[in-house]
């Protein structure tokens, strides 16, 4: 299985050159952002403070956007050497694929994080803006209404975040085969609204095997960014 290159960082120009790393507030006028999401104990670690502004805080969420963008844009359609061939056939599915992929980076990263719900939501706040501002074409194909953007986000990286634990959980007891089907089947969601078939499976298998092999990766290059 071939190493991801964590060291390229993937970011779009558009995105950084025009969304200050600093969590942007503007959004936040009018719209009514679903309440914070809080990570299952397993992502947990011991320190929780969610509207410290403190410079590692800073320094983590851009790391944290860093790593999940990464992992966004070397497996989405069209990616060079993407593990799998993502079929995504609804209108958001790009926006699903990319909080899947936020979550992700949540799990392998998070016991690395001093106060993991507050760099998770931040990281959110922030690729939620960008999808609905300067990525809108990207993500969605053109504008898109940010306050169902904003609540069906917060729904599916609390469901993705839950069914991670689920994976996590897995793991320690060795049932391998039983987390690759709950991360395929994750995946799938960000697809399609029907339940994933067995073809399903066998053509995301590679990528959900991959993601298994790169947790190491993304929280090296996660510690690596923020230090």
């Amino acid at each position: 299985m071939e190493a991801l290159n964590w060291e390229a960082y993937l970011i779009p120009r558009r995105l950084t050159a025009t969304v200050a790393w600093r969590c942007p507030r503007r959004f936040l006028a009018g719209l009514a952002l679903p309440p914070p999401v809080y990570l299952p104990r397993t992502h947990r670690s011991h320190h929780m403070s969610w509207f410290s502004r403190k410079p590692t805080q800073e320094k983590q969420v851009e790391a944290a956007v860093k790593v999940a963008s990464n992992l966004y844009f070397q497996t989405i359609p069209r990616a060079e050497d993407a593990p799998a061939p993502l079929e995504f056939g609804l209108p958001d599915s790009r926006y699903r694929y990319l909080i899947f992929c936020l979550s992700t980076m949540t799990t392998a990263c998070a016991s690395k994080m001093t106060a993991p719900d507050a760099v998770v939501n931040d990281c959110f706040r922030f690729l939620f803006t960008w999808a609905t501002t300067e990525g809108s074409q990207e993500v969605f194909g053109g504008p898109v209404n940010p306050q169902d953007a904003a609540t069906s986000g917060g729904i599916f990286l609390q469901e993705f975040l839950d069914t991670w634990s689920q994976c996590v959980e897995l793991m320690k007891k060795g049932q391998h085969a039983e987390t690759m089907e709950l991360i395929c089947s994750m995946i799938h969601t960000t697809e399609s609204n029907k339940p994933a078939e067995p073809t399903d499976k066998q053509r995301l298998s590679p990528l959900a095997l991959q993601i298994d092999c790169w947790f190491p990766s993304m929280q090296s290059a996660f510690v690596e960014l923020v230090n």
